[in-house]
């Protein structure tokens, strides 16, 4: 997925962020709220902010657990050792962020927990997070939370034109229940087969009867890409429940 240059809709946070900076700055941070709709970019805007005009800037930012490569208990502890072998400069903060932190296991999580107890100097842990309950609350405890809420349509509208995303297509106002103020799903659905996957899905929906040849056709048509496309379905169906 691809981001705007300006941050949409969540200013306020990263003023927050760059105003607290220099009084008693936290170790651990949760930055909570639905997927795809700018926690990351909020993060790594901040970090920027901090690390201005430096070379090595990604020196000082370790990310891991990315929906491509999700961290294991090793990596985890990895990341810790990193961050006490590069953190030796004590004029200079460490960033350590660690998306979609829902899906950790639980030794990983222990293995963040002691690191959020006892944090290697001058280094910052940002939790970005989906569903903040599904994080032990020993962690939650233990971090000052930030929750972050949906886009507006208005916002959305705004990433669309700064982006040259084309909304032609696709009336937003009649399907906000299915981007729900995400620019990730947004970017599925107007995808051209995310349009065909979401019509079929809403004909399947609306009919009394699915015939064989038809369950096959509609399979066909998801199994080419399916880590997107049962996004799709999963949103398509919750949806039109809510109607």
């Amino acid at each position: 997925m691809f981001e705007s240059n300006e941050l949409i809709g969540h200013t306020n946070h990263l003023n927050l962020l760059k105003d607290n900076y220099n009084h008693n700055f936290p170790h651990s941070w949760i930055f909570n709220g639905i997927k795809g709709i700018g926690k990351y970019k909020t993060a790594i805007d901040f970090i920027k902010t901090i690390h201005k005009d430096k070379i090595n800037f990604s020196q000082h930012v370790f990310e891991i657990n990315s929906e491509d490569n999700l961290a294991l208990i090793d990596d985890i502890r990895s990341l810790i050792n990193q961050t006490y072998l590069t953190n030796s400069n004590s004029m200079e903060k460490c960033f350590v962020v660690i998306d979609n932190a829902d899906l950790l296991n639980f030794n990983s999580y222990n293995a963040l927990l002691k690191t959020i107890e006892e944090p290697p100097d001058n280094t910052v842990i940002i939790i970005i997070c989906h569903n903040k309950r599904m994080i032990p609350k020993t962690i939650v405890s233990r971090c000052i939370n930030l929750d972050f809420r949906p886009l507006t349509i208005n916002e959305l509208r705004k990433f669309c034109h700064l982006n040259e995303v084309n909304l032609d297509n696709f009336d937003l106002d009649n399907n906000r229940n299915l981007v729900g103020g995400s620019i990730e799903k947004l970017l599925l659905f107007i995808d051209p087969g995310g349009m065909l996957i979401k019509n079929k899905l809403e004909k399947i929906i609306n009919s009394n009867e699915l015939s064989f040849s038809e369950f096959e056709k509609f399979f066909e048509v998801i199994s080419a890409n399916y880590h997107k496309n049962i996004k799709i379905i999963y949103d398509c169906i919750y949806a039109n429940q809510k109607k």
